[in-house]
């Protein structure tokens, strides 16, 4: 059975973390407690109380621990947006390269003496 923790809140102890991997995007917010956060590739670690989150920017490893207990929950990053934009980019990129191509393929072949001498 796969579990998913994001949107369920999830009960955290002391010297037990939890292994987020590539967790960008993700907001983790606490819900009771207070929760230690580690994120590779973020300068300093996070200490969250209750009522408090932090959305992971970096997508390496991040270590969620609690000092005592402390209850969390992960919040999945909204992605359609972003989906949404790389497509259009994407398109507009391609677009652009299939009429850069069309132009070169269509430009007046030069010809050596057909140029008017000034």
């Amino acid at each position: 059975m796969k579990l998913d923790p994001c949107n369920s809140q999830i009960c955290l102890t002391a010297n037990r973390p939890l292994r987020l991997l590539s967790a960008r995007g993700v907001r983790i917010s606490c819900t009771a407690g207070i929760a230690w956060l580690t994120v590779a590739g973020e300068t300093g670690d996070i200490l969250l109380v209750a009522g408090q989150s932090h959305v992971v920017r970096s997508n390496g490893l991040a270590l969620l621990e609690a000092i005592g207990t402390a209850r969390v929950q992960l919040d999945q990053p909204l992605r359609g947006w972003a989906t949404l934009w790389r497509a259009v980019c994407g398109y507009c990129r391609r677009r652009a390269l299939a009429l850069l191509r069309s132009a070169w393929r269509s430009r007046p072949a030069w010809r050596a003496g057909s140029a008017t001498a000034g």
